[in-house]
């Protein structure tokens, strides 16, 4: 009896062990507009990290995508979670009219599903 318990013990173990694995994988790009995909992944959304991306906005379509360069000359387009957080100097809540092209941001994403979100972003300059 007992070993057929610590048997069922073992067997549920190894089961959360491997549901509590991560695997990400790597952007896909796109050949026609030289965008970055947003990556896709399997991680879960319950992360105790959340990445964040810092760059220019290039492109935006409130509600739906930001596409911003950081850096590289390779912009990188990212897709809108539903309830997107915007955040201006100082943390001071403002409207997804402030997000202009040109202006200094910081994307916070996390998983939805199967994708990368965009669930944050501060503007920390406009130009």
């Amino acid at each position: 009896m007992k070993q057929l318990l610590a048997l069922i013990c073992g067997v549920t173990l190894s089961v959360a062990y491997a549901q509590a694995q991560t695997y990400k994988t790597a952007p896909a790009t796109s050949q026609s507009s030289g965008l970055e995909k947003p990556s896709t992944s399997t991680m879960s959304t319950n992360t105790s990290k959340t990445p964040r991306t810092t760059g220019t906005v290039t492109a935006y379509t409130p509600g739906s995508s930001i596409t911003i360069d950081p850096g590289t000359g390779k912009p990188e387009q990212f897709s809108l979670s539903d309830k997107v957080e915007m955040l201006g100097p100082g943390g001071k809540v403002i409207t997804n009219t402030d997000v202009k092209t040109n202006s200094r941001v910081q994307l916070r994403t996390l998983q939805e599903g199967d994708r990368t979100v965009v669930d944050q972003i501060t503007v920390e300059s406009s130009r």
